[in-house]
């Protein structure tokens, strides 16, 4: 480096090459006027470009010169005091006047954002831009998230139209939801940031929303007035997820095929989209294709996408929203109403065998208990419309029935005129609670049962009412459900195994702990060496052939994952918060069982285990 004198006009500030977006005209004027009076008391920063100088810090400094200059009050060919930096590469010179800016002047939290994501994504680590930068590493990963806003929601940023909490609120709605927004303010309409959030994690599943054809759904739907595709909701919420999904696999499968050079589905709240640029075609870059999958259902695609140079461990930490509601939950709603729907099941099925239990729950509900359990006027319990028309149906919902056939039959029910206008029944549990019947006929079928035979129908009866209270969170508690479902001594695993519906709705980390406590890891191999799909799918197998008793796996083994149970399934269910597991302690336990040479490529068919693992 050198100091030496250069004139005026021979600086020049490139577009684009200062991290600054935004200056004070008013704290301009006033270095101007100290620069007039007192002279220029700290050089400036330069690297040649041609014939000038360009600057790489000290913008400021120079444009309140150029200002005086404007003036008259200097000559353009005014010397100025620099220092020339020729080995400043364009990352090294962005970084300088990033640092320049922040510790001299506090940068516009937009400009930040920016020329902090600038730095990560040309490989910076979070501590390395903290500490040059003179703020917390925390500070930046707050910041570098407002990169990933609309230009139309940056620019209000800039334009002090958007409190910082605001902003951060914004990064968890796709760029269309940002620009809705902003027009409803536009309308006059005021939202703080919890406002926002809750309107863009709490979204309902409307038909606007839906990617498959609508004539897949055979549920009904609940509209407004007007009747509008973004005003008209699902009722069934888990045909559309399941629709959705698939309409999402499909798509993604579209794209791989049609040669993207890559193709992520991403299901979080939130995408860092800082992290991908647009591919330079004209350059023959080959552009790949992020679907966000967002957890209400929403589907927002990018095509034409090339991954920045960002550092797994700076993606990682980075990866969440600042302004997230609350942290990612255990386990997701769907997966929580899944296995409430299997635990309620298998105590219907307990009580249907346990006659004196379910006259004890007989009477507790007509005594008017209510603690989300009893349901007097004889409703079914959700769980059976979970499993009535699903592909794989468990071996508890075919019991009931069965059994619910059977007592059809026994009340003369099963040739009875049902009305013109009922709706179709989802299975001989529903014709037996919700079908009109004549009160006097079926009076006479019933007394001729034997007491044995209308002590069946009463507990039957309340079989079917009987299951957990609230189907959408995990009951952890000391509630009547779960006291019934111990007094029974209820096994889950004897109507329940890990299956892939349950499997491919956990995340990654999570079917590695499952790989761990439930022994299959020393089948499965490397951990690191999955896809989530293909982990999910080979641990599937691997409960299944333990379940069917496969020989070839050893007798310790099937017996270790024929008891795995996930804590959430217990009576109570049993919540544990724990962080995903280093990799270094991965691969040490890998190591220990020798299966360093497994590779998923190798496949064979669905099973999604090795033959060398095996």
């Amino acid at each position: 480096m050198t100091i030496q004198t250069i004139p005026l006009n021979k600086l020049t500030a490139a577009e684009g090459g200062n991290p600054r977006r935004s200056m004070d005209a008013a704290a301009l004027e006033g270095l101007a006027a100290s620069i007039k009076a007192d002279g220029l008391l700290q050089n400036l920063v330069v690297r040649k470009a041609g014939r000038k100088f360009r600057i790489v810090s000290g913008e400021r400094r120079y444009r309140a010169l150029s200002l005086l200059a404007e003036r008259g009050d200097i000559e353009k060919t005014h010397p100025v005091l620099v220092e020339v930096r020729g080995d400043l590469s364009e990352t090294d010179a962005l970084r300088l006047a990033t640092v320049e800016n922040i510790q001299r002047e506090q940068l516009a939290p937009m400009d930040e954002a920016e020329a902090f994501a600038t730095l990560l994504g040309d490989g910076a680590s979070l501590e390395d831009v903290a500490a040059k930068a003179g703020v917390s590493v925390l500070t930046v990963k707050r910041r570098v998230a407002l990169a990933s806003l609309s230009d139309e929601a940056k620019a209000l940023v800039r334009e002090g139209e958007f409190s910082l909490s605001v902003a951060e609120a914004l990064t968890l709605g796709t760029h269309d939801q940002q620009r809705a927004v902003i027009e409803r303010l536009e309308q006059g309409y005021h939202y703080d940031a919890d406002d926002l959030r809750g309107m863009l994690t709490g979204e309902k599943p409307a038909v606007s929303l839906a990617i498959f054809p609508m004539e897949q759904y055979t549920g009904t739907v609940t509209a407004d007035l007007f009747a509008d595709d973004d005003n008209t909701f699902f009722d069934d919420a888990e045909q559309f997820y399941r629709l959705q999904s698939e309409a999402v696999e499909a798509l993604a499968e579209h794209h791989r095929e049609a040669g993207a050079a890559f193709v992520e589905v991403l299901t979080e709240g939130y995408v860092a989209w800082w992290q991908y640029r647009e591919a330079d075609t004209e350059d023959g870059e080959q552009g790949g294709v992020v679907i966000h999958f967002k957890p209400t259902g929403r589907v927002e695609v990018r095509e034409g996408l090339v991954k920045k140079d960002v550092r797994p461990s700076v993606a990682e930490e980075t990866a969440d929203a600042p302004s997230a509601p609350k942290p990612q939950p255990e386990y997701s709603g769907p997966v929580i109403r899944m296995m409430n729907a299997h635990k309620s099941l298998a105590v219907m099925e307990a009580l249907m065998a346990s006659p004196r239990k379910a006259k004890e729950v007989a009477v507790i509900n007509l005594l008017n208990a209510y603690d989300w359990t009893g349901r007097v006027r004889l409703d079914a319990h959700p769980a059976l419309a979970y499993f009535a028309q699903a592909d794989v149906q468990p071996t508890a919902y075919l019991a009931i029935e069965r059994e619910a056939q059977d007592m059809v039959t026994a009340l003369g029910l099963a040739e009875a005129k049902r009305h013109a206008y009922a709706r179709p029944v989802r299975g001989a549990w529903e014709q037996l609670l919700t079908d009109t019947k004549n009160p006097t006929d079926l009076y006479e079928v019933v007394q001729g049962f034997s007491d044995a035979e209308l002590d069946q129908l009463h507990l039957f009866l309340t079989a079917l009412t009987f299951g957990q209270g609230n189907m959408d969170a995990l009951d952890t508690g000391d509630s009547l459900f779960n006291r019934v479902a111990a007094d029974l001594d209820v096994a889950m695993r004897d109507s329940w195994m890990p299956d892939e519906a349950f499997l491919t709705r956990r995340r990654k980390d999570q079917l590695e702990a499952v790989a761990k406590e439930s022994g299959a890891i020393a089948r499965l191999g490397r951990m690191k060496d999955y896809s989530k799909t293909q982990l999910a799918a080979a641990l599937a197998r691997h409960f299944q052939r333990c379940a069917e008793g496969d020989t070839t796996i050893p007798e310790e083994m099937r017996t270790l994952a024929n008891a795995w149970l996930p804590d959430a399934m217990r009576f109570p269910a049993v919540t544990t918060e724990t962080d995903a597991p280093e990799p270094e302690s991965e691969e040490a336990e890998v190591e220990d069982v020798g299966s360093d040479d497994v590779d998923p490529s190798d496949f064979e068919g669905a099973d999604g285990i090795t033959e060398a693992a095996a």
